[in-house]
């Protein structure tokens, strides 16, 4: 848990090591990130400037330092919050310019709206004490010292729970499928990672004269699939922009066609020549390892014939079945003489808790730095699947969704899935998933966990088990049907 910390006490220490050690101390934080000398000098100029303002050491209390928003990573200087008030503070040791300020401004906004408080948010300079603060109608105003000592004078009592438990990643993460008027109101950010990726992106495809290809790679909850819609708004301002999907287009991502011109949405089985795509200028495969070799092909040629620009969306876990695998998409997209390669590494929609738990499941040995107490996982027992029915809908009434891996025809919770298999859940999360397991599973003797291949290997369970976890944000629910071994192993991580 990091703790607020009181600015004056900790911007008395001068040296960059003893004010680490100290900082951490008192935050109670144990992450490796430093905190560097101009960052320190500025947090001493600012104290002494708000000092010789009337501000007492008392009234420095109740601040996080760095406070960085769990999963999402943004990241405030100065942060306190109190019963009426959120006061914001940031820190530029030089000038970097009213634009850069102001669109740091609103975008703090935008997160710290969620809390519900009357907002204050300033930007000090601290080489020349020059200060901005940010109106009620989202502009940037030069203000002074003066007018930072009365925020902080006005918010004196400080907030004392959890900070982070103000913060739900959900407000935060979206889906453009499931929420398409948030996406098409542009209420969301792209990471650090994902707008350098955007960025060069578009710089490369502005470089290529006709045909090109490029690639974004990354696993699952790095932000790939908002990251190609975002890309296909901006495209589409160009020129006509084609997204496939694995599925035909739900309502909300038609929503999004019909909001922008330009934006189409086609299902990758509807792609039956090269004719389909015309017309096109760019066009966007998301989920590509899973496409047909004949398909493939037809996107491939299209870019040929309508000199287009084709982005391949990849996750190195996306081929599910025996089939996909072999059908070799990566060798092909790798063999096209890609003008542009992006990775996205950084994750975003993982809880810390459950990805450690995952951790823990997929390797009972697994060193994690931290030892949960896993308050967001559940773990459950069925002796029948009767049983299993029982609970599954237990959680459903409580707003989970159920993601069967199964997905075989005569599965007893068939009727219970709500089109939330492996190829529905493709680029989408939910706050809270209860899944199921079986002795369809079991742990070798290195403590890994094993799947026992299904006889079928079109019915790629266990195999995608843990792509649909990773697509839990806040809590996971987990059913164990008849499988005694395995419960006692699973209860091993937790308790």
């Amino acid at each position: 848990m990091i703790k607020p910390v009181n600015l004056f006490r900790v911007s008395r220490i001068r040296d960059e090591r003893l004010f680490n050690i100290m900082e951490k101390h008192e935050a109670g934080d144990h992450d490796n990130h430093m905190i560097r000398i101009h960052e320190i000098d500025s947090l001493r100029i600012l104290t002494d400037a708000l000092a010789g303002q009337g501000v007492t050491v008392k009234d420095t209390d109740g601040f996080y330092f760095g406070f960085v928003i769990p999963l999402i990573g943004k990241e405030f200087d100065l942060l306190k919050v109190t019963g009426r008030y959120c006061l914001n503070i940031e820190l530029k040791s030089q000038d970097v310019g009213e634009e850069h300020i102001l669109a740091q401004l609103r975008k703090n906004r935008h997160y710290l709206t969620l809390l519900g408080r009357e907002m204050m948010l300033y930007t000090v300079v601290t080489d020349t004490l020059t200060c901005y603060m940010l109106t009620e109608d989202d502009e940037l105003k030069k203000t002074d010292i003066g007018a930072v000592a009365w925020a902080v004078k006005r918010c004196r009592a400080a907030f004392h729970g959890r900070i982070d438990k103000l913060f739900r990643a959900s407000e935060y993460l979206i889906s453009p499928e499931d929420d398409p008027m948030k996406f098409l109101q542009g209420q969301y950010f792209l990471t650090p990672a994902q707008d350098q990726v955007k960025s060069q992106l578009l710089k490369d495809i502005v470089s290529v004269s006709s045909r090109a290809f490029f690639r974004i790679s990354g696993r699952p909850g790095t932000g790939k699939t908002l990251l190609i819609y975002d890309l296909a708004k901006t495209l589409a301002e160009a020129g006509r922009t084609m997204i496939t999907c694995a599925e035909e287009p739900p309502e909300g991502l038609m929503s999004i066609s019909r909001a922008i011109e330009n934006l189409d949405f086609i299902c990758v089985s509807r792609i039956s020549s090269a004719q389909k795509l015309e017309g096109c200028d760019y066009v966007l495969v998301d989920e590509a390892l899973r496409l047909e070799p004949e398909t493939f092909g037809i996107i491939c040629d299209a870019a040929g014939i309508y000199e287009q620009i084709c982005i391949f969306c990849t996750d190195p876990s996306a081929a599910l079945t025996e089939a996909e695998k072999q059908n070799g998409i990566e060798d092909m997209i790798n063999s096209l003489g890609l003008s542009g390669e992006y990775e996205l590494s950084e994750r975003l929609r993982v809880n810390m808790q459950i990805q450690t738990f995952i951790q823990k499941l997929r390797c009972l040995k697994s060193k994690t730095e931290k030892n949960y107490e896993y308050e967001h996982i559940s773990v459950n027992y069925a002796n029948s699947a009767g049983e299993a029915r029982e609970l599954i809908c237990y959680y459903r009434d409580r707003g989970y969704r159920f993601i069967n891996a199964h997905r075989y025809p005569d599965s007893p919770f068939a009727d219970l899935e709500e089109d939330f298999g492996s190829r529905h859940v493709a680029g989408r999360e939910y706050d809270n998933v209860v899944m199921l397991m079986d002795d369809s599973f079991c742990y070798d003797e290195e403590g890994y966990l094993k799947g026992i291949p299904a006889p079928d290997p079109e019915k790629p369970y266990p195999n995608i088990f843990y792509p649909e976890m990773n697509r839990v944000r806040e809590n996971l629910a987990l059913v164990i049907l008849e499988a005694p071994e395995l419960l006692a192993w699973i209860i091993s991580i937790i308790e």
